[in-house]
């Protein structure tokens, strides 16, 4: 049963994504995909450390994200991901380190979960 509702979801999907655009993308693709902006939001973490500059690729992960929202619209833990990421732009420069270490690899589990659709 649970695999027939996978299959479905998975369907709904790749029929959002064909209305939206009219083309055909690859799972394969976008999970490539989401394995790169992983690696973007984990690359935050020495940024900091390092005192670099952050937010400005933290903002660009932030859009990419949302522009993925627009195309899949009922992935469940794509919002919990931009809030999380919205919520490191939010807090200021004297925030603990280690609440926003925890939170990049929250951000990192969140995205493996989001690949699991695809």
């Amino acid at each position: 049963m649970v695999l027939l509702l996978l299959e479905s979801w998975i369907h709904l999907i790749h029929i959002i994504m064909i209305s939206v655009y009219n083309i055909d993308i690859n799972n394969e693709a976008i999970k490539n995909n989401l394995v790169r902006i992983q690696s973007q939001i984990f690359k935050l973490l020495p940024m900091r450390e390092e005192e670099q500059d952050w937010s400005k690729p933290l903002e660009t992960i932030i859009l990419e994200l949302l522009g993925m929202q627009g195309l899949f619209p009922n992935l469940e833990y794509l919002i919990a991901l931009v809030c999380k990421l919205q919520g490191l732009i939010e807090m200021d420069d004297e925030a603990s380190f280690m609440l926003y270490r925890r939170t990049i690899f929250e951000c990192c589990g969140l995205i493996d979960k989001i690949r699991t659709y695809f």
